[in-house]
């Protein structure tokens, strides 16, 4: 199985370098348990802003983020607009600021990563923060900084300094030692509702969408004899998108830390006989045809309208469509994703199914997180019945996507049975 960063539909998605994913994906995690406390959770607008501004953040293309640019982007100004006179973004900036400050007194006081909003600056910091080290400088906007692409070319020109890796290593173990703090807090809403699959003594098997899933009829082709490196190298029935495979890699993460067995396979790869061997989880819906045949004839299913719309349908509500994706769309405008998170037994297989399964990556990306996290996962409680660990579900979650980075998800739809 291959790792491609083709997107399923549509434009070639953004490769995000390895070097810094780690260090960007923290932040990005911090930042949504941010824009989930009290103090952004019921401001779309102060939100939008933060996130915008994280992310230029961690671009680290710019040193400086325009206030034009800000107004432009999230606030729909013209890009030759007066900032002399319309002062919105100073105002949402100073706004930000105040928030921040609330969060950090408040639902974030033991949070171990600070986003630092200076100001005459609308370019954030990002900065660890222990009982230890109270502050470790510089920031991770600073770390994470690529070089040039002439200076990318040429190996010496880039060498991690001491502080670098210090920072890191600050990073991994304070992340670890809060997952853990977490864990134990919250380990019920997670524990209930992967019991079913942690509990069986059967292999469990992660069958994750490809690029060339969903889209043919009967089985998928195989690579064979007569096919070329090049062309085994680029098989869309075998390469994953890297989105996907940062929920794969989640899931054995999560896998691995209760000691469960897995196997990987590709969608192309698994049989309907892997299937009938022991619990499933299926990553990938429009790219995935063993999720497609599982939620067919489920409450929360997929409907696919000709050109480019895709949409998860209530059957109890079929005339419904604000579950919607326009793949026709630049992916850099999609707003809004969707999932479907399902646990439940297949009637044709007999065995435990968990499905991951967004709309598009981002959806699915933000489903995983939803999944593996126990502090995210515990808001199932809120709307589901008593004895809901020994129930089938079904979720739909809802997940808004700046610049292509899904947020954190919530549940607009549920069923248990």
């Amino acid at each position: 199985m291959h790792i491609s960063d083709k997107e399923l539909i549509g434009p070639v998605h953004e490769v995000v370098p390895l070097r810094i994913a780690a260090e960007s994906r923290i932040v990005r995690e911090h930042l949504d348990r941010v824009l989930s406390g009290s103090a952004f959770r019921q401001s779309r607008r102060y939100a939008a802003v933060l996130r915008f501004m994280v992310e230029r953040g961690l671009e680290g293309s710019e040193p400086h983020l325009k206030e034009r640019e800000i107004g432009s982007e999230v606030f729909g100004r013209a890009p030759d607009y007066d900032t002399s006179t319309d002062h919105v973004v100073r105002s949402a900036a100073a706004e930000v600021r105040k928030r921040l400050a609330q969060y950090y007194q408040e639902d974030g006081v033991n949070d171990f990563l600070r986003i630092d909003l200076h100001r005459g600056s609308y370019v954030p910091q990002f900065r660890v923060v222990s009982e230890q080290e109270p502050l470790l400088r510089p920031t991770l906007e600073e770390t994470c900084r690529l070089p040039d692409p002439v200076a990318a070319s040429t190996p010496s020109r880039w060498r991690p300094r001491i502080w670098q890796i210090g920072l890191l290593a600050s990073i991994a173990l304070l992340l670890g030692v809060a997952a853990t703090r977490l864990a134990h807090q919250t380990d019920s809403s997670i524990n209930h509702f992967w019991n079913p699959v942690l509990a069986s003594n059967k292999t469990v098997l992660l069958c994750a969408g490809t690029i060339g899933g969903g889209h043919q009829a009967g089985s998928p082709p195989s690579p064979d004899s007569r096919m070329t490196l090049n062309a085994f190298h680029v098989f869309d029935h075998e390469t994953v998108h890297m989105d996907d495979a940062e929920t794969l890699a989640r899931l054995t993460g999560f896998m691995g830390s209760r000691g469960k067995p897995y196997q990987i396979a590709s969608q192309s790869q698994a049989t309907y006989a892997d299937l009938q061997r022991g619990p499933v989880v299926l990553i990938g819906l429009m790219n995935n045809d063993w999720t497609e045949r599982l939620v067919r004839d489920l409450r929360f299913s997929v409907v696919r309208n000709p050109p480019n719309i895709v949409t998860i349908r209530d059957r109890n509500n079929p005339a419904g469509n604000q579950w919607s994706v326009d793949y026709a769309a630049p992916y850099l405008n999609l707003t809004k994703d969707y999932a479907i998170l399902d646990r439940l037994t297949d009637p044709k297989t007999g065995q435990v199914v968990i499905t991951v399964a967004g709309l598009s990556v981002f959806g699915t990306l933000a489903a995983g997180r939803f999944a593996t996290d126990p502090d995210q996962i515990k808001a199932i409680d809120a709307i589901a019945p008593s004895g809901w660990g020994q129930k089938s579900l079904e979720l739909v979650l809802s997940v808004d996507v700046i610049r292509g980075v899904p947020g954190r998800p919530v549940i607009v739809a549920s069923r248990f049975w």
